[in-house]
């Protein structure tokens, strides 16, 4: 590229400050689809727009902003944002986390109460696949520069011996999982899904592999039709083109237009 030392550090939302690769920029924004030439221009973008105590929040929205050009390449790149829209409650994670499992060949149900030795447990997901039966725990956070920490992957080992009917406890997150959480999970072998573990099965490689984006990576979706269409258990983006116009109409209450525009934009996304 040409500019990697030019570009010595950054600030991410958590505080921290890191080193800038712009190697890093051009990777990932080819693999949310934009062609070379896009993913140079982005790249020498960032470039011009440079200065020293830059954050990383500022760089993608250039980032965003440009990558405008090519349909869906934006609202691709930005998947970890649209998972963070999903909502405050955490509720529509459990439920988006489901639906991405039973796109992988798991049978999932959302939302249990199950009785343990003493207590009853709310076990978020229950998922099987090949005979093996997981308890789930989502821990959901809804912004920027937050990490899981240790304590969630306790508790949910802890829930796990409680109950004693499962074969692997099972921690998924949309951030990142801090090491002290990875390497408990290996010792007790607990598997953890975080944004960026493992390597080939993470929740980023998880979605982008079937192109399971959430509705909220749709930027014409405003927060009340979102919540209208979570009511409806229409959580991908690709659900809504089961349903007629009529019918997204009768549930969110948009015109032909929009929601042609709508449809038009999930198929931009998801490449169909």
């Amino acid at each position: 590229m040409g500019f990697y030392n030019s570009m010595r550090h950054v600030i991410k939302a958590s505080g921290e400050i890191q080193y800038f690769d712009s190697k890093k920029i051009f990777n990932t924004v080819t693999e949310a689809g934009a062609s070379k030439k896009l993913a140079i221009g982005t790249v020498k973008l960032i470039k011009e727009k440079y200065y020293k105590g830059i954050t990383t929040k500022e760089i993608l929205n250039l980032i965003l902003e440009n990558l405008k050009k090519e349909p869906g390449v934006a609202q691709r790149y930005n998947l970890k944002k649209a998972i963070m829209n999903l909502g405050p409650s955490g509720f529509p994670f459990e439920h988006y986390f489901a639906r991405i499992l039973d796109k992988h060949g798991y049978q999932t149900k959302v939302d249990n109460n199950i009785k343990g030795k003493r207590i009853l447990h709310e076990v978020d997901i229950i998922a099987k696949k090949d005979n093996i039966s997981y308890m789930i725990e989502c821990k959901y956070h809804n912004e920027t520069g937050t990490n899981t920490k240790l304590h969630p992957a306790l508790y949910t080992y802890a829930r796990f011996l409680d109950i004693g009917k499962f074969n692997t406890p099972w921690l998924a997150t949309n951030t990142k999982c801090v090491d002290d959480a990875v390497e408990y999970a290996k010792g007790v072998n607990m598997k953890i899904t975080s944004w960026t573990y493992p390597q080939k099965e993470s929740l980023r490689i998880l979605i982008e592999s079937k192109a399971l984006y959430p509705i909220t990576s749709i930027s014409l979706i405003d927060s009340k039709t979102k919540e209208s269409l979570f009511l409806n258990n229409i959580v991908l983006a690709t659900d809504l083109l089961k349903y007629t116009p009529k019918q997204i109409s009768k549930i969110t209450g948009l015109g032909a237009f929009q929601i042609s525009q709508i449809i038009k934009e999930v198929k931009e996304i998801c490449k169909l």
